[in-house]
């Protein structure tokens, strides 16, 4: 079943987070940071997070109790989007314990929340629910009726709707986002308004992919529609270039399937978003099986095997944490079966991430061959002919943090010209470009000179010994 996860809404919030810190730091400079750092996770959320340890000392230091909840809230949404939720759960805990210190209802809710969600994704769904109605009765003693406040309200429907997917029940999770669509009313803002609906319709897509094609299909194109064009491409777009290429792929359209697929992907890679990257991976490896291309279908299988491994460990340690928390909470509860049933739930996953780990040994030898670079060129060269969006893929597969490198150095670099810039890794003429793109010469002369100055490639170097060193 083709599922996706869905983002919370969190990202609407404008709370600030942080740039580079320095050593000292005064009150006003660590908010300023604050402020400054909103936009460098909005564009790429590793970067971001770079800065959160450095920035939390500080806050720390300067006793600001709310830019040091905002940055625990930040990292808690940093592990959310990574699929982290080993390292989610001990961070919520840690939000939760200050934001009830200080007596901050937003953050205390939105601890709730996070823990909500870690214990649905660990099958406990009774308990998640039992942490969401917990954050809304939080958030009910707030009586200013606060932007804040109405976001985070937006976010216990959305976790609600989240746990409704993990039950398998798509229908009662509709019905929490139509409540949150409905409450967006609410707001005066035209902008404002679109933001908030733009994420609401992408999450309508996600659910409706399980139950009606056309209407996944729709709310996925209204969702894009919708989006402002001051916000930058996010998981929600993400979301919706996948529900597209979902469509497609069930109507054999094959190409325009696997075009959207991989937008999404190149967003991914962008922001470093990779909640429900497997579904795509998946979805790619079965493409291409069914189009017998077998090097992109094993680059596909490839990314599965180490996206799995990961999420399983992340998993079980988070089970571990969960079993903790709960025998804290239970050990004067009367129903000894708890006791039962969390353990052997540990063993049955352990003993399915050591088989994992187990097979991955196994085929370790075999999984990492000596590059044939001559035929690898030969079969990049097919891809180019065929005008195959697998080329940038396969590509990576040789030179895997060839994109991450380029957009390092400029992080608005578009999809074409970092394909333009794999031709000059390739050492591919102005002529055999021009004929492989069916483009003139003086156009793709220009394509260099626009790929200079973007990257600030000095005038007086060979571009293609410059990009040969990326």
């Amino acid at each position: 079943m083709f599922v996706f996860r869905k983002i919370l809404l969190l990202n609407i919030i404008l709370l600030s987070f942080l740039t580079r810190a320095q050593n000292n730091l005064t009150a006003t400079e660590l908010k300023t940071k604050i402020t400054y750092n909103s936009k460098l996770y909005k564009n790429n959320i590793d970067e971001a997070y770079k800065e959160l340890n450095g920035l939390l000392k500080q806050s720390i230091m300067l006793k600001d109790s709310i830019s040091e909840m905002k940055i625990i809230d930040r990292k808690c949404r940093y592990f959310y989007s990574k699929n982290m939720m080993d390292s989610l759960i001990i961070t919520s805990e840690n939000l939760r314990k200050k934001s009830s210190l200080y007596k901050d209802i937003y953050f205390e809710a939105m601890s709730n929340i996070y823990i909500a969600e870690i214990y649905s994704i660990n099958k406990f769904p009774d308990k998640a629910i039992s942490y969401l109605n917990s954050a809304y009765q939080i958030l009910q003693k707030d009586e200013s009726n606060s932007k804040k406040i109405f976001y985070a309200k937006s976010n216990v429907l959305n976790s609600f709707a989240n746990v409704y997917l993990d039950k398998n029940q798509p229908k009662e999770a509709l019905k929490k986002i139509y409540e949150e669509i409905e409450s967006g009313k609410i707001l005066k803002d035209k902008n404002e308004q679109n933001s908030f609906q733009y994420l609401n319709y992408a999450n309508l897509a996600n659910i409706y992919i399980q139950i009606n094609s056309d209407s996944a299909y729709h709310y996925a194109k209204k969702s894009i529609l919708m989006k402002p064009s001051d916000v930058i491409d996010d998981k929600s777009m993400i979301d919706n270039y996948s529900v597209i290429g979902k469509v497609y792929k069930d109507k054999k359209d094959y190409k325009n399937s696997i075009k959207n697929f991989h937008k999404a992907l190149f967003i991914s890679n962008r922001n470093g978003t990779e909640l429900n990257n497997n579904q795509i991976y998946h979805s790619l490896k079965e493409i291409y099986n069914i189009l017998n291309d077998k090097d992109s279908a094993n680059f596909y299988s490839s990314k599965i095997e180490q996206y799995e491994l990961k999420s399983l460990k992340s998993k079980y340690n988070s089970l571990q944490e969960v079993i903790s928390k709960d025998k804290k909470e239970q050990e004067n509860a009367q129903n000894p079966i708890w006791y039962w049933i969390i353990p052997a739930i540990s063993a049955a996953v352990c003993g399915a991430f050591l088989i994992f780990k187990r097979k991955k040994s196994k085929v370790e030898p075999e999984a990492k061959p000596e590059i044939d670079r001559r035929e690898t060129y030969h079969h990049l060269m097919e891809l180019l002919e065929k005008k195959d969006p697998a080329f940038l893929f396969t590509f990576e597969k040789v030179y895997p943090e060839f994109s991450n490198q380029l957009l390092s150095k400029n992080p608005d670099l578009q999809q074409s010209e970092i394909e333009f810039c794999a031709l000059l890794k390739m050492k591919l003429s102005t002529k055999d470009i021009a004929k492989i793109s069916f483009i003139e010469t003086r156009t793709v002369q220009n394509k260099k000179y626009r790929i200079r100055k973007k990257l600030n490639i000095p005038q007086n170097a060979d571009i293609y010994q410059w990009i040969d060193q990326i």
